[in-house]
C-alpha cells in the first residue's frame, strides 16, 4: 500500500516484511543478496552517469545546431534585404533605360525631320578648318 514497505497487497498501515510476502525471495528482497544489491546500484548510477553526460553532449550539439541555425536565418535576412534594394535598382535603372529610349526616338524623330526639310544634321555643327598642309589636289 502507499507508504508501506514490503507487498504491495499489503492494508494502510500493515507492513510485511519481504521475506514473509508471497513471491519474495530470500531476505533482502527481490532475489537479491546485499551485496548483489550494492552491485546493481552502483552500475544503475554509472549508467544514470554516462547518460546524463550523453545528455549534456547532445545539449551542447543542439545548442550550437541552433546557433548555427540562427546565424544562416540571419544571413538569409540579410541576403533577402539586399536583393530587395537590387530588385529596387533594377526597376530604376529600367524607367532610367526607357527614358533614354524615348529621348533617341525623339532626336532621331528630330533628324529625320530636318532632312525631309532639306537641312542636314550638321547644319549647327562648325566646318572644320582646312589647313593647306592637307590639301590633297584632285586628279
Amino acid at each position: 500500500g502507499k507508504g508501506s514497505r514490503g507487498h504491495p497487497s499489503a492494508a494502510a498501515g500493515e507492513r510485511i516484511a519481504c521475506r514473509e510476502a508471497p513471491g519474495c525471495r530470500g531476505p533482502g528482497g527481490l532475489g537479491m543478496s546485499s551485496s548483489s544489491r550494492s552491485k546493481a546500484g552502483a552500475r544503475l548510477e554509472e549508467s544514470l552517469q554516462e547518460e546524463s553526460k550523453a545528455l549534456d553532449e547532445l545539449k551542447v550539439m543542439m545548442h550550437a545546431a541552433m546557433e548555427r541555425i540562427e546565424d544562416s536565418h540571419e544571413k538569409l535576412q540579410r541576403d533577402e534585404a539586399h536583393l530587395e534594394r537590387d530588385r529596387e535598382k533594377l526597376v530604376a535603372d529600367e524607367v532610367d533605360v526607357r527614358m533614354r529610349q524615348e529621348e533617341v526616338s525623339l532626336l532621331r524623330e528630330q533628324i529625320a525631320l530636318q532632312e525631309q526639310q532639306g537641312g542636314s544634321f550638321f547644319c549647327c555643327a562648325a566646318r572644320p578648318a582646312i589647313s593647306a598642309d592637307i590639301i590633297v589636289p584632285d586628279s
